[in-house]
C-alpha cells in the first residue's frame, strides 16, 4: 500500500517495541505462531503505534497499548488469512484506542504531555516545527466524528484502500465511502477556517 499523503509530514515514527513484551504472552503458541507474530511486530508495529496516537491513546500509554494490540493477534491469528494482518491489526487498534480514550477520560491527562519529534528532525527549530505540525494536525483530526476519523486516517495517511477500510472496521464499502467523503469535506472546511483566521491549514 502507498499512503496518498506523506507519513513524514504528518507523525511522528513510531519507536520500536521490544518484541519480548507481546512474545512474553506467547509462551503456550506453537514456533509457527511465534514466527508469525514476530513478523507482524517486524512489519506493521508503527502502523499500529501511530493508530494509537492518531485514535487519542496518550503518548505514555501506547507502548501497552501497542503490546494489547499484537497478544489478541495472537490469540486470533489462528482464524485469521495470511495477508490479511495490517486491515486486523489496524481494527484492534481503533477498539483498544477507544477503551483508551474512555479510561483517559476518567483520570486527568498529564500537562504539558509532548508529541514525540521525528528521530529526522536534529535543530530546535526542525524539532519545533515538526512539533507543530503534528499538534495541526491532531487539532485537525479532533474536530471530525470518530466514524469519519477512522476512514480518513486510513485512507489519506495510511494508504489503504477503501474494500480494506470497510473489511476492517466491519462495515459496508458504501459507508466507507460516504464517511470518506464527509470527512474530506470537514477536513477541507477546518483548514478553510484555519486559513481565514490567518493559522496555518
Amino acid at each position: 500500500m502507498t499512503a496518498h499523503t506523506d507519513p513524514n509530514l504528518l507523525g511522528a515514527s513510531a519507536p520500536v517495541p521490544p518484541e519480548a513484551r507481546a512474545e512474553g504472552g506467547a509462551a503456550s503458541a506453537t514456533p509457527q505462531e511465534r514466527r508469525r507474530l514476530a513478523a507482524a511486530i517486524e512489519r506493521h508495529h508503527q502502523l499500529v503505534w501511530r493508530t494509537l496516537r492518531r485514535f487519542g491513546v496518550a503518548e505514555r500509554d501506547v507502548e501497552d497499548a501497542a503490546q494489547q494490540v499484537f497478544l489478541t493477534f495472537l490469540t486470533n491469528m489462528e482464524t485469521l488469512p495470511a495477508g490479511k494482518e495490517a486491515p486486523y491489526l489496524v481494527a484492534i487498534a481503533v477498539r483498544v484506542a477507544a477503551n483508551a480514550r474512555r479510561k483517559q477520560q476518567r483520570a486527568p491527562e498529564l500537562a504539558g504531555e509532548a508529541i514525540e519529534a521525528a528521530a529526522s528532525a536534529s535543530t530546535p527549530e526542525g524539532l519545533l516545527g515538526e512539533k507543530q505540525l503534528r499538534e495541526e494536525l491532531d487539532r485537525a483530526l479532533a474536530t471530525l466524528p470518530l466514524e469519519q476519523r477512522a476512514v480518513f486516517v486510513l485512507y489519506e495517511l495510511e494508504g489503504f484502500t477503501l474494500p480494506e477500510i470497510a473489511e476492517s472496521l466491519e462495515i459496508p464499502l458504501g459507508t466507507a465511502t460516504s464517511r470518506l467523503r464527509r470527512a474530506r469535506g470537514h477536513f477541507e472546511e477546518w483548514a478553510a477556517n484555519r486559513r481565514a483566521a490567518g493559522g496555518k491549514p
